[in-house]
This record gives C-alpha cells, structure tokens and sequence, in this order.
C-alpha cells in the first residue's frame, strides 16, 4: 500500500509519541463500546429476533457497512479487511484491500455497483482506499494529509465525495478522488465521526471529540459552520434523507433529530433503559423507519420517523459499529469478531405463516368421531384457535400441537362432504375434504 509522505522538519520521535497517543485514543474509544452486565436485554430470551447472523468469513472487527440495493453490499474493518455480497449476504467473500495489520478501515460508500470508496488510516495516517470494478481491485489515492486518522466518508454521487476525521480534517473531491483537498472546517481539535450529504450542496459532519459536535455545509464544503444541538455528548453516526430530515446518534443512548437541515435539532426518546448506551451509528430506510446500533448488540427501532425508539432482539452481545437498509425491511449491521446481521422483516419478529393441513385421519367418521389434523403452523398450544367442519366449528379438543390436532366431529355438523379448516391468529388455512357419516 502507498503510503503518505511525512511533513518536512518532522522528528521521527514526535510521529511515535503521535502514533501511541492516537493508538491509545483508539483502544480507549473500543472500550467505551463495552456496557454494563444489564447489557443482555438485548438478547431476550425465549424471545423471537427479526435479526439473523450471517457468515462474513472473517475474524476482523467490521466497522462500517454499505448497501446500494437489497443485494450488492459491502464491509470493512481492521487489518484492512473488505467483504462483499451480491445476493444480499447469503454469502460474503473477501475482497483484497492491499491494506496490511495495521490498516483499520473505518467506513464505506458505493454510489453505485462499481464505484466505491473505503478511508481509515494506518502507520502512517490517512488512508483512502477506491474501486471502479465493485471491488475486484482496490487501489489507494492520495489524501494530501498523513497526520489524520479518517473516520467518515459520502459521495453523493460518482464524483462527489467528502472524508472527515481527527483534528477537524475535512477532505474533498470533484473527480472520484483523483485529487483530494482540504475544506476550512474552522476546527483543529474537532474528532470527526461521520458525514453525510444529502446532494452535492448539503451536508453534516458529527464529532466525537473537541469543542463541536455537529458542522453543517450548504454549499459543496466551500465554507462549513457549526450547529446547535443542545448537548456536549459524543456523536458517532449521522443520516440525512433529504436536505432537511436528519438523525445524529452518540453516548448516552442519545439520539438527535432535524427537521430543517440542522437550524435545530432535538433529543428524541430512545426509551428509559437505553442512557447507558454507545451508539456508534443510524440509517434510514425512508422518513419514518429507522435503526441505530451501539455496544452489546444494542440496536433500536422506529417506525414514526423517531417519536418513538424499541429495543430489537439483535440475538448477539457483541459490539455493532455499522448499519444500512436498503429499504424499510431489509437491512444489515457489522460489528466485532466479525460478526454481521441481517433483517427481511425491519428487524421485527417474522410474522407467523398461516397454518397448513396436510391430512385427515379418518378423512370421514360420524358426527363426535375423534379426527386427527396433520399439518404446520397450528401453534404451540390453542389459544385463540379454532377448527371449523363446514359452518360449524369444534367445540371438544383432545389435544393441540403445533403439527397434530385431535377434535370431536361437531355434532350439529352437515352430513355429507364438506371442508375443514384451521384457523390461528397468523390466519386460515387450505381447506381439505372431509365426509361426516350418518
């Protein structure tokens, strides 16, 4: 990997002294991703998960992952690690980085199946790594800067792109990254988390250190101010859907939301469980349904544009540091050990199938006769559920299990032919001949 050319007059002891200082910032920022033992409310047990485990086929902290639709995605993470999806994470495979143990890639973009972007840093300091072929090849362009660890990237589209990181750096391009430059971001001691745009004039960036939290352009990062949020906490994930509806999330559970592209911005109830928090990031699938992810495999939910959060059953506990959505149902979220989740339904419980009939026996006996219903989905135990011969529905049960049921012919059933049905709350089944005898 080409690496960036150090300042002139630089001390080599200066740049260790550096190195260490920001290894250490490093580590301490990976621990406050760990929470206290209450921490497994995020694994209810017994309780069904929307969210699934997929096989990344790596080992590597995954820190930050990117969809361009509900099929093609892409991961990073340290030891320059990228992994790749073209069936929306059936399967994952390794992409070659060029990026060695000490490349810690921090985020993620693609504007489209070929073009994509990945910045971290490494020995030396920023890295920014591009594709033009999907990620069959990565090579590394020249950032301008060695001294910044680059924590965020967006483009907006395939030429458009800006990358933000540590002492308030703030990087830009008009032709795909050929060249980089610096924009005025107006701080030095600002640790910049993430960034996104919502086109090429309107954009955000969130820090999780120094004396701004939230830095707003309107044109392109010509020029960059800060914005008020109300709070001092760390911010580590930003999304917009548009120039005016955005969510920033951080320490403390807190979640901020805009509705007028950052004029102001307000807390929003992440619920009384969650101030204990790290959340690391958010995305959108539209204006109303949302996720943020944090330590633990915290992840939280909305469907009403953030008037209300809930906890998802994420059925892990290990730290989550990226999440994206394709849509309103299917999303994914990365984090430690390699770990990566999946969601078809929103991250909700699926909703249970219809039940199923597949056999009578006997398929005909006299009325209060004892007849077996073979089948799926009847549910555990009856509950609500019913069994209908014809109009009249089963008053006596024998038993009651999820494939088997055993019930008495009606006695005010039809003589005759006629259909048998089960119904559950997931709804009716088919419907299978059956002859009550007189």
């Amino acid at each position: 990997m080409l690496q960036s050319a150090s300042p002139t007059g630089k001390p080599a002891a200066r740049r260790r002294a550096r190195r260490r200082l920001l290894g250490l910032t490093l580590i301490l920022t990976c621990l406050a991703l760990a929470l206290p033992a209450g921490a497994s409310v995020f694994v209810p047990a017994g309780a069904g998960s929307g969210w699934f485990a997929q096989t990344s086929g790596t080992t590597a902290q995954l820190n930050d992952v990117a969809f361009i639709d509900a099929s093609r995605g892409w991961a990073v993470g340290t030891a320059g690690a990228i992994v790749a999806t073209t069936d929306g994470g059936a399967t994952w495979a390794t992409q070659t980085s060029g990026g060695g143990a000490s490349t810690w890639l921090s985020a993620v973009a693609f504007v489209d199946a070929t073009r994509g972007w990945a910045v971290g840093h490494d020995d030396s300091g920023a890295v920014i790594l591009a594709t033009t072929d999907g990620g069959v090849t990565w090579s590394e362009q020249e950032s301008g800067i060695d001294y910044a660890w680059l924590q965020g990237v967006a483009f907006c589209d395939a030429t458009r792109g800006w990358a933000v990181g540590d002492s308030g750096v703030i990087l830009a391009t008009t032709n795909g990254g050929a060249t980089w430059s610096k924009q005025t971001s107006g701080t030095t001691d600002a640790g910049f988390s993430a960034v996104a745009f919502s086109d090429a004039a309107n954009g955000w960036a969130v820090a999780s250190s120094g004396g701004v939290r939230i830095l707003a352009t309107t044109n392109g990062g010509a020029t960059w101010s800060a914005q008020t949020t109300g709070t001092t906490t760390s911010l580590s994930g930003v999304a917009f859907i548009d120039a005016t509806r955005g969510w920033a999330v951080g320490e403390g559970g807190v979640i901020l939301a805009t509705t007028n592209g950052g004029a102001t911005w307000s807390k929003q109830n992440a619920g009384p469980d969650t101030s204990y928090l790290n959340l690391t990031a958010v995305a959108f699938g539209d204006a109303t349904h949302g996720w943020a992810v944090g330590g633990s495999g915290a992840i939280l939910a909305t469907t009403d544009g953030g008037a209300t959060w809930s906890l998802q059953g994420s059925g892990s506990n290990a730290g989550l540091r990226g999440v994206a959505f394709a849509d309103a149902t299917r999303g994914w979220a990365v984090g430690s050990g390699g770990l990566i989740l999946a969601t078809k339904s929103g991250g909700l419980p699926p909703a249970p199938a219809a039940p199923t009939i597949t056999k009578l026996q006997p398929a005909s006996a006299k009325r209060g006769a004892t007849v077996t219903i073979s089948g799926t989905g009847f549910g555990a135990s009856q509950g609500g559920g019913s069994v209908k011969f014809g109009a009249k529905t089963c008053t006596k049960y024998v038993s009651w299990s999820a494939t088997l049921i055993k019930c008495k012919v009606p006695t005010a059933a039809k003589y005759g032919s006629l259909k048998v049905t089960v119904t559950t709350a997931a709804g009716a089944s088919n419907a299978m001949s059956f002859t009550v005898k007189r």
